[in-house]
């Protein structure tokens, strides 16, 4: 090949071998990274939901609720005033067992007993509700004590301790529905105990007619329950949890022998996946109606008295807030604003709160003169039901 010749094909080559390794490039590393990119993105799993997202108090607001039947199961025991059984339910498709006290007499209505902490180990049936609910008996009210999963004759609780606790409002809510069904049963295989004498058609209840005692922790959960609902269902709370959660967890973390290294690690993983504010009732309280009526001793070791002043003191700016909408409603003039207002109106909360000086966890000194201020309470706030 001549030299003139080969200068003459020689820029032609060049033009078409870069064409080429351009395009060898493109295929092998830009198309092909962008067609592993996009089959990343088409094969990436779905994120896994967090599964305690449907505990928060939002979501619970919105969650179903089942009823079942109320299984009478057993007597326990009698008195002249009421007789004392064993009752089941289920929640969430699992048994839960707990005292039942029905009166001798009329029926002035039912109360929900909400107990506070007992060590699984000690506990019984009626354990932390017994005395009050013998004496809210006595008077007519037909109480209901539910023993919790995990305890008495209950299916067991969650294995996640979270889990445990979130599920607790559920498990009160749907005994509320039973008893709001009135589908009533007795256990045929104890039939031969003298029990069935009972008028179970009497045992039929309107919501209206339900009130909720509760105690310590118990009071947490009754407080959540109400939110929930957000329904005017009287509530007397002794000594309740009031603290912010998760607060109100590492309070008590303190007693076991770790000094609580291993509950902060526990709540500090929480935190990093869920808003706990979104589990906190004190975060909630614009879906409280009351009527409340709020019992503290100062001598409290377990749940400090500052909880309940403070948690007074939140219902008083939670009231204040209400009463912003009615103020502007008296000066508000166009029919669309009106209407805008009288959608955010809210009835303040009823809380009656009493402090007892020199008192303990347990109302001790005090304990006839608190019993008796519930009496008054829900022979005031419920309607009477003659049986």
């Amino acid at each position: 090949m001549s030299k003139k010749l080969f200068w003459a094909i020689f820029p032609i080559a060049i033009f078409f071998i870069s064409i080429g390794t351009g395009l060898i490039v493109y295929r092998y590393f830009f198309a092909d990274q962008k067609s592993i990119s996009l089959n990343l993105v088409k094969e990436s799993p779905a994120p896994t939901p967090l599964p305690l997202v449907k505990y928060t108090i939002p979501n619970l607001v919105n969650f179903t609720y089942q009823a079942s039947p109320i299984t009478i199961e057993e007597k326990i025991a009698e008195n002249e005033d009421f007789t004392v059984y064993l009752f089941s339910y289920l929640s969430q498709g699992k048994k839960i067992t707990g005292q039942l006290n029905v009166p001798s007499g009329k029926i002035n209505g039912v109360i929900v007993m909400i107990r506070g902490y007992v060590p699984a180990e000690i506990y019984s049936t009626g354990a932390g509700t017994r005395s009050a609910a013998g004496v809210l008996a006595e008077h007519g009210y037909l109480t209901l004590a539910p023993d919790f999963l995990g305890f008495g004759g209950s299916d067991p609780e969650p294995a996640d301790s979270w889990e445990a606790r979130f599920i607790k409002p559920i498990n009160v809510i749907e005994l509320i529905k039973s008893i709001e069904l009135g589908d009533w049963q007795t256990n045929q295989v104890e039939s031969k105990i003298d029990i069935w004498n009972l008028d179970l058609d009497h045992f039929q209840f309107d919501v209206d007619q339900i009130g909720i005692w509760s105690h310590s922790n118990g009071g947490q959960i009754a407080l959540t329950v109400l939110e929930i609902l957000k329904q005017p269902i009287p509530a007397t709370l002794w000594a309740p949890v009031t603290a912010p959660f998760p607060y109100s967890v590492m309070f008590y973390s303190d007693e076991v022998e770790d000094e609580g290294k291993e509950m902060r690690k526990y709540v500090s993983l929480f935190e990093r996946d869920y808003n706990s504010f979104d589990f906190s009732l004190t975060q909630h309280l614009d879906l409280l109606t009351g009527p409340l009526l709020l019992h503290q001793g100062t001598d409290d070791d377990a749940v400090p008295f500052s909880w309940s002043d403070e948690f007074a003191d939140k219902i008083e700016t939670e009231n204040n807030g209400r009463e912003k909408p009615t103020k502007e409603l008296k000066t508000a003039t166009e029919s669309a604003r009106i209407e805008e207002i009288e959608k955010q109106i809210l009835t303040p909360i009823d809380l009656t709160y009493y402090r007892y000086p020199g008192s303990d966890h347990n109302m001790s000194g005090a304990w006839e003169t608190v019993i008796n201020r519930d009496l008054d309470f829900f022979d005031k706030q419920l309607p009477r039901k003659q049986k």
